[in-house]
């Protein structure tokens, strides 16, 4: 019997390039927000049994605001949370209770460790970050993975950022003087995913930022 595994935010580079490296002998279904509103906190709840027959859940859903976040529109800071926080963790925790052999990955980012301007993202973030670490696997074979990249360089966001000097910048500062690219992060989680070497890992969030926060 071929395992099953979903990818939420299919849409992503990362994802894109990650569906590639699966073997065939994987089945693989992709869902993005035109399939299901992760904002819809009920929703999500109704839906929790079909998530549970997935052997690895790669989650790369998310939002993030072109602004910084109007405090007055509380219609949007409660999307920011769902979408990016709670949606994920309603899935996981139901997830890892009932299905014993459960590997889920979280994406994480540079913004749990400095911030945001999208102050909400920058803190559903720095959640995902420590529930990864903290969350305690329920049995042995499970696994809880969570990577924090830096500037993804070709990721869509990246490209349509309005303060390209900001981002000429960070990357021009950066030890490696160049950003990531969305397919050495799909690499990197692929191995940690699915290579036996790695079995042992797990509650792990690794940032992969080209030591930009050094400081010696």
């Amino acid at each position: 019997m071929s395992k099953k595994i979903l990818i939420t935010g299919s849409n992503s580079n990362v994802a894109k390039h990650l569906f590639k490296l699966i073997p065939k002998n994987f089945e693989v279904q992709k869902i993005n927000s035109k399939d299901l509103d992760f904002s819809n906190l009920n929703l999500i709840k109704k839906k929790l049994r079909f998530f549970l027959k997935f052997d690895q859940i790669y989650f790369f859903h998310s939002t993030i605001g072109t602004n910084r976040v109007d405090f007055k529109n509380i219609s949007n800071i409660y999307k920011s949370v769902s979408v990016n926080l709670l949606s994920q963790i309603i899935i996981s925790e139901y997830c890892l209770k009932h299905n014993k052999n459960l590997k889920i990955f979280f994406s994480g980012s540079e913004s749990g460790l400095k911030g945001s301007y999208d102050i909400i993202y920058g803190l559903m973030k720095t959640s995902i970050h420590r529930y990864v670490e903290e969350r305690r696997i329920s049995f042995p074979k499970q696994k809880i993975f969570c990577l924090a990249p830096s500037t993804i360089s070709d990721s869509k966001f990246t490209k349509s950022r309005k303060d390209q000097e900001n981002v000429h910048k960070s990357i021009s500062n950066n030890p490696r003087r160049r950003g990531i690219k969305s397919k050495e992060i799909a690499e990197i989680i692929f191995q940690m995913m699915f290579d036996n070497k790695f079995e042992y890992l797990t509650n792990t969030v690794i940032h992969l930022n080209g030591g930009k926060f050094t400081r010696m």
